[in-house]
């Protein structure tokens, strides 16, 4: 008989245990649902209650461009007041979880439209229970397929039927097998510095590879390299520069898409808010 109660208390105590471990899992996958769609409506004050709010907070990318990392939470902070809101799209699947008191770990992978186009990726989120409630800590993303990977056809567009983006009136077109394509006619005394205020070095994020067809421009790197990029060139501008134009040029650049399309979410923000001065 108290062999038998025995057993009984043991299979109570691991059924509690599943309980829990089923409550957790539900509690930290609400959680990461909740901070990532806070994210992308530009919720910051929600979003941010989802974190840890230490210098150990911290968001990787890895792209076929390079891995990037944001470091401690203001700075992740300020990149979130970044986004312009939009509709995500977002499903994931295929969860892994690793639970502990105080610490747990998730792996999954991740359809979503982040940055305007499809993506797949595979993320992890590292968490830790503050005050009875799980926060995350770190974000691992790492893209399987470039954004607009989808398309794979051929392609090819007269340069003068490109369409203008409605925000920056800039000519470019995003999403050709994870690249954008600029076309650009600037005049004289045109500096591009003022519209990257607020990237990291105040330069442009998107390396760009093109051909000038028509006049120059002057490129200028951090620590003070300057090159001028002449008619008849073509060229490859890593990141981070900007760009002065002392004389008419015209030019075709191509940059992948998941440094482009932020970049140009960064201009069009920087426009609107010079035109409400």
């Amino acid at each position: 008989m108290k062999r038998y109660i025995l057993i009984m208390l043991l299979g109570c105590c691991a059924c509690q245990d599943r309980i829990d471990q089923d409550a957790e899992k539900a509690s930290i996958t609400k959680l990461l649902n909740d901070e990532t769609h806070f994210a992308a409506k530009g919720d910051s004050a929600n979003w941010a209650s989802c974190w840890v709010h230490t210098d150990d907070a911290s968001l990787t990318f890895t792209t076929p461009e390079g891995t990037e990392t944001y470091s401690g939470f203001n700075h992740l902070a300020h990149e979130i007041g970044q986004v312009k809101p939009f509709d995500l799209k977002l499903t994931r699947n295929n969860y892994h979880y690793v639970i502990g008191s105080d610490v747990a770990f998730v792996s999954f992978d991740q359809q979503d439209n982040w940055g305007g186009e499809p993506r797949n990726t595979k993320e992890t989120r590292t968490l830790r229970r503050i005050k009875g409630d799980w926060k995350i800590v770190n974000v691992n993303v790492v893209y399987v397929t470039p954004p607009g990977g989808q398309q794979t056809g051929s392609f090819h567009m007269d340069v003068n039927k490109i369409p203008k983006n409605p925000k920056t009136g800039f000519t470019n077109l995003s999403g050709i097998d994870g690249m954008s394509v600029a076309y650009l006619d600037i005049p004289a005394g045109t500096d591009f510095t003022p519209l990257f205020e607020g990237l990291p070095d105040n330069m442009c994020i998107a390396p760009h590879w093109g051909y000038i067809i028509d006049g120059s421009i002057r490129l200028r790197y951090p620590g003070g390299k300057e090159e001028t990029i002449n008619a008849g060139e073509v060229f490859y501008w890593p990141a981070p520069h900007t760009g002065v134009v002392d004389k008419p040029v015209k030019f075709v650049e191509f940059s992948p898409d998941s440094k482009f399309v932020p970049l140009m979410d960064h201009i069009a923000k920087k426009m609107a808010a010079q035109k409400t001065k």
